[in-house]
């Protein structure tokens, strides 16, 4: 297929006059296998959700189970022991849910829960063996909890349908859970311990992803101690930390504290996913999604979600506040470093479709043409949607409208072409099925907002629009072969 490209490239820059520099190639062994992995706060399933999940257990994530089933492997931490033992402990909050439950967890497509947080052992600690055998039963890794200390600390591995390996470790920060030593019970942060546990798991996998519990409650900032925790893991070579406690919603960042390259992404606390907290703030949870390649985190996207009814219910995926990568038809933040792909700048001689603003040719189409991608304007011209529109201003200073049209290099015959454009594109980038764009106005070419497309059979799908400045780019993100629609620069 490579080859292929690289000999139209070639019969292509001889049959034309316009400038290239040549088109992206991606080298054979740049394709390397990805997978997705979701990670969600704090699960509850007793007291005030009790009588919902007996009552309408379907309905507790069936508007969330189709995004946390799309990622290869979902994690989230469990904070209410399955067992039908009695609340023994001395804090008031009995928390406890039936074991039976745990099936909700797989059938919203969870992989794995974290159980290392300070309501473990509520109910004594075989309570804490009860919640093991509880998830193990419906098909549930148990994460941080175990029948001894040996047990409790040892990683607990996953494998993707890509072939990657998944080490997984949780510590209850907060250390007031039961401990695991001589009996059953579950692991606390120590400094030493956890360097020593995440060496076995770094050793024996490709990515290392780590739970911690704790931090001050209802505080929307990150606990700097948690932070300390999050950078001491980065610097051993964890890939994700991601948090939950505090019951509200956190910053996600990205680290890198020991300046070898491979990036940390850390959420020192995704909130809560499902609980019966009644402040606003308590009702909202993040999830935190990641693309993952045997060097680590590629890209990372938030999404936000609601459960103020007692049901979780899916909201939506947050623009990337940097840098943003379209995968799919979805935003995603990139996780440095990453290579730009080259892109060819165009300058059509004699385009009779109008005025050009900027050009550029690839292999928009997804298959082996080569394809000249032009953002022009010519004379305005009522179409059906500016009738449908007639308040909008559709002309620059010179009466011209915007358009955006995909057409054979050699001859400008026509591929495709679209009507009047609501925004203008100043400028863009011809990226392998895709194109990345920069938003200007009809008599103003400083870029006001981003964007990008991706080709879909017969034309062009847009994304949301990202507010603010940015330039148009491509790169292989995903890593698989292809570029995608990149915006740098944000």
């Amino acid at each position: 297929m490579k080859l292929h490209r690289s000999t139209l490239l070639a019969l292509l820059v001889l049959l034309t006059s316009c400038t290239t520099s040549g088109l992206p190639q991606e080298p054979e062994d740049s394709i390397t296998a990805t997978s997705t992995l979701l990670f969600a706060g704090d699960v509850m399933l007793g007291r005030g959700i009790a009588p919902i999940a007996a009552t309408d257990p379907e309905g507790l994530f069936a508007d969330v189970s189709f995004v946390v089933r799309s990622a290869d492997l979902a994690f989230a931490n469990l904070e209410s022991p399955l067992t039908d033992l009695p609340h023994v402990s001395t804090n008031p909050y009995a928390l406890e849910a039936p074991p039976n439950l745990a099936f909700l967890l797989s059938g919203a497509g969870f992989d794995a829960m974290t159980i290392a947080n300070n309501h473990a052992g509520d109910a004594g600690r075989p309570s804490v063996i009860d919640t093991i055998q509880a998830l193990e039963a419906a098909a549930i890794g148990a994460v941080g909890g175990g029948a001894d200390g040996a047990e409790a600390a040892r990683p607990r591995y996953f494998a993707t349908a890509a072939g990657l390996t998944v080490a997984s470790l949780a510590f209850d920060a907060s250390q007031t859970g039961i401990e695991a030593s001589s009996g059953p019970g579950i692991v606390h942060w120590n400094r030493e311990s956890a360097r020593k546990m995440v060496a076995e798991a770094r050793a024996a996998s490709d990515i290392v992803v780590v739970s911690m519990h704790g931090g001050v409650e209802y505080e929307a900032d990150s606990d700097p101690a948690f932070l300390q925790q999050a950078t001491d893991l980065a610097s051993w070579g964890v890939d994700v930390v991601w948090g939950h406690g505090p019951h509200v919603v956190q910053p996600t960042r990205v680290i890198d504290p020991d300046g070898d390259g491979r990036m940390t992404v850390v959420s020192t606390s995704l909130g809560n996913f499902l609980f019966d907290q009644q402040p606003i703030e308590t009702q909202r949870g993040a999830i935190l999604e990641t693309l993952i390649a045997d060097e680590g985190v590629v890209a990372f996207r938030i999404g936000v979600t609601d459960h103020a009814d007692r049901r979780v219910h899916f909201v939506e995926w947050e623009p990337p506040a940097t840098d943003a990568v379209l995968l799919g038809l979805d935003w995603w933040t990139p996780v440095e470093p990453y290579s730009l792909a080259p892109t060819v700048r165009d300058t059509p001689r004699d385009f009779g479709a109008g005025d050009v603003v900027d050009a550029g040719r690839g292999y928009v189409r997804g298959n082996d043409e080569i394809d000249l991608v032009v953002s022009f304007r010519r004379p305005f011209e009522e179409t059906a949607i500016t009738r449908l529109f007639p308040d909008r201003n559709w002309m620059d200073s010179a009466g011209r409208s915007a358009h955006l049209g995909v057409y054979r290099p050699q001859d400008y015959r026509q591929w495709w072409v679209a009507g009047s454009l609501f925004r203008p594109i100043g400028a863009l980038a011809v990226c392998d099925g895709g194109i990345a764009v920069a938003y200007s106005e009809l008599d103003d070419a400083a870029t006001v907002a981003t964007g990008a497309f991706r080709w879909q059979e017969f034309g062009f799908v847009g994304a949301i629009e990202l507010a603010g400045s940015g330039s148009p780019a491509c790169a292989d993100i995903d890593r698989n072969g292809a570029s995608d629609p990149l915006v740098i620069e944000r």
